[in-house]
């Protein structure tokens, strides 16, 4: 596989959920992220990333991709039916890795998820009606990164 990276790794995960939830708008969470209503919605949130290093000299890094991915759906009986497919996607499936530094960008390897936990999340205020049956994926991406690389 070519050098993971951020960009790359947010753009493979939305490709394949999209392909394997058809039904679900799945988008990335940015600053300013208007919450649509549409339903089932899959939004993907980069969280903090940790390194550590793997070889004398930093010849080689650790390197962990941290997502966390919500489930929004149109009632709970939709919820668990979704959170049970989302699940299997991150414990079975191979993703394509798209390597968004090219113009087109192509698959250059693939890669596994660790799903960690998943987070049921009560709507803690009744009037915010996008806050209703939602449950999080905790999901790490594990890569090592060798000094130049490209």
């Amino acid at each position: 596989m070519g050098v993971m990276h951020q960009h790359g790794l947010n753009r493979s995960l939305i490709l394949h959920l999209r392909e394997v939830f058809p039904e679900a708008q799945v988008d990335l969470k940015f600053d300013g992220y208007q919450m649509p209503e549409a339903r089932p919605l899959i939004l993907i949130e980069p969280m903090q990333n940790n390194y550590e290093i793997l070889a004398k000299q930093r010849e080689a890094i650790g390197a962990i991709y941290r997502y966390q991915i919500g489930l929004y759906d149109k009632n709970s009986a939709q919820l668990s039916i979704n959170q049970e497919r989302l699940q299997d996607v991150f414990n079975f499936d191979r993703f394509a890795f798209y390597d968004t530094l090219q113009s087109p960008s192509p698959v250059t390897g693939y890669f596994l998820c660790n799903l960690t936990d998943i987070v049921p999340m009560p709507n803690d205020d009744l009037t915010k009606k996008t806050n209703n049956h939602r449950v999080y994926f905790d999901v790490e991406i594990e890569n090592d990164k060798y000094k130049g690389a490209l």
